[in-house]
C-alpha cells in the first residue's frame, strides 16, 4: 500500500454532498491554499440520480442544470383529488449528470483540488490528523468527511423509527399526448396501498414524456419484479399503452431521525445522508445539503472541532413525531397526507418541509391532523424517554 500526500480536507464520495460542500470552499478566498481531496469510487458517474426542489421561479443558481419546472402540483387519492398553484414558487428537476459533469470541470481548474477514483475502506482517526486507506493508497488529512451510508448503523438500534423511501421510476415516452406539462403529480395515492404508504409520483418532461415513479415509506423494499408490475398496472389504468421506457432509475433513501451527528469526532465529520442531511419525514436532500454545504463552509473559517458543527432543532421533532406514527401506523400515510394537502395550501406545505416556516404556520399545518393519534404518540415517546 503507497502511502500518499497528507491535505487539509479529504472527502470520502463525490456526491452532492461532497461536491456541494468543496464548491463552498473553491469558492471563498479563505481556502484558496487548502489542499482537498475527493476519492470517489466509481469514475462512471453519470444520471443515477433525480433530484427535485422547491424554491422562487427565478434566480436559482441551479439555473443551468435544471431539466424542467412546474408551476403547478397534483394530489390524489381515493377521496381527494387537488390541483395547486405554487406562486410564487417552482418545483424543479435537475439530473445528476450536468451537475456533476460541471463540478468536474470546475474541480480541474483549481490546483488545489484533486479528485481521484479510488474506493476508501477504512479511516482511522488519531491525535494529529485522520489516516484514510484507499483499495491503492494511504492518506492523512487534518479534517475527514465521510458521506458513504451505512444501513447497518440504523438498522442496529430499535429507539428511532426507521422507514425506507424505497421506489423504481420509468422515463418513458408515449405515441399520443398524455401528460399535462405544467403540472407535477406530486402524490397520487389512487393505487392499492396494501398495508403500506404508497403513492405515484409523475413528472411530466412534454405531453408525451414523464417520469413515473412507484414509491414507498415502509420497512422493507419489494422484490424487483412488483415495481414493475405496479408501474404497469397504473399507467394501463391511465389509459397509457403505447409507450417506451426511455430510461429506468431506483433508489433507497432512508427516512429516520436517528442521531447520526453522535458519530461525529474531532475531526471527522459525516455528510449527506451519512450525517443525516436528509429530511427524514420526506426524503428530500439536495436543498438541505445546500443549505449545509454553505453553513460548513463558514464554520470552517473558525471551528476544527466537528462535533460542534451539528445543532437539533424542532423540526427534528416534527419529523420525528411523524415518523413514530408512520411507523406504527404506516397504512394511514395517504390519509395522513390527504389532511395535510386538503386542508394546507402548497406553498405553506413547503415552507414548513423546508424547515422556513413561522411557529403559526406550523400550528396551522398541524391541525390538518387529527389529534388522538399524535398526542398518544407524544406519550410514548416521553415514556419512552425516561425509562
Amino acid at each position: 500500500m503507497k502511502k500518499g500526500k497528507q491535505y487539509d480536507f479529504i472527502f470520502a464520495g463525490a456526491g452532492a454532498a461532497s461536491l456541494q460542500i468543496v464548491e463552498q470552499l473553491a469558492e471563498s478566498a479563505h481556502f484558496a491554499a487548502s489542499s482537498i481531496l475527493i476519492l470517489e469510487q466509481d469514475n462512471q458517474k453519470s444520471n443515477d440520480r433525480t433530484w427535485c426542489f422547491w424554491e422562487e421561479k427565478s434566480n436559482s443558481k441551479w439555473d443551468a442544470y435544471i431539466n424542467k419546472e412546474w408551476g403547478q402540483i397534483a394530489f390524489y387519492s381515493p377521496d381527494l383529488s387537488l390541483k395547486r398553484d405554487l406562486s410564487p414558487l417552482a418545483y424543479k428537476m435537475m439530473r445528476s449528470a450536468s451537475f456533476y459533469a460541471s463540478m468536474k470541470k470546475r474541480i480541474a481548474q483549481k490546483s488545489n483540488i484533486t479528485l481521484k477514483y479510488e474506493e476508501v475502506i477504512s479511516y482511522k482517526e488519531q491525535e494529529t490528523g485522520v489516516t484514510v486507506a484507499t483499495t491503492k493508497n494511504n492518506y492523512t488529512t487534518a479534517l475527514f468527511f465521510n458521506s458513504i451510508f451505512d444501513w447497518e448503523i440504523i438498522r442496529q438500534q430499535k429507539r428511532y423509527p426507521v422507514l425506507q423511501q424505497h421506489f423504481v421510476g420509468w422515463f418513458i415516452k408515449t405515441e399520443r399526448s398524455c401528460f399535462d406539462a405544467n403540472t407535477a403529480t406530486f402524490m397520487d395515492f389512487d393505487i392499492a396501498q396494501k398495508g403500506n404508504t404508497r403513492f405515484m409520483y409523475i413528472l411530466p418532461l412534454s405531453a408525451k414524456e414523464a417520469l413515473v415513479e412507484y414509491t414507498l415509506f415502509s420497512g422493507e423494499k419489494l422484490n424487483p419484479a412488483a415495481y414493475e408490475r405496479e408501474l404497469r398496472a397504473y399507467l394501463s389504468k391511465k389509459n397509457i399503452r403505447d409507450y417506451t421506457i426511455e430510461e429506468t432509475e431506483k433508489g433507497n433513501i432512508p427516512m429516520t431521525c436517528y442521531p447520526f451527528a453522535k458519530h461525529n469526532s474531532k475531526r471527522v465529520l459525516h455528510i449527506g445522508s451519512a450525517g443525516g442531511w436528509t429530511k427524514p419525514s420526506t426524503g428530500f436532500t439536495f436543498t438541505f445539503i445546500q443549505r449545509k454545504s454553505a453553513k460548513l463552509a463558514d464554520f470552517l473559517k473558525s471551528n476544527t472541532d466537528m462535533r460542534q458543527f451539528e445543532k437539533r432543532n424542532r423540526f427534528w421533532w416534527y419529523d420525528l413525531l411523524f415518523l413514530d406514527v408512520l411507523a406504527r401506523h404506516n397504512h394511514k400515510g395517504s390519509f395522513l397526507f390527504a389532511r395535510m394537502f386538503s386542508r394546507n395550501k402548497p406553498a405553506a406545505i413547503f415552507r414548513f418541509l423546508d424547515e422556513k416556516s413561522t411557529l403559526k404556520e406550523e400550528l396551522q399545518i398541524m391541525k390538518s391532523f387529527p389529534l388522538g393519534i399524535f398526542v398518544r404518540q407524544v406519550f410514548r415517546r416521553l415514556f419512552t424517554a425516561f425509562h
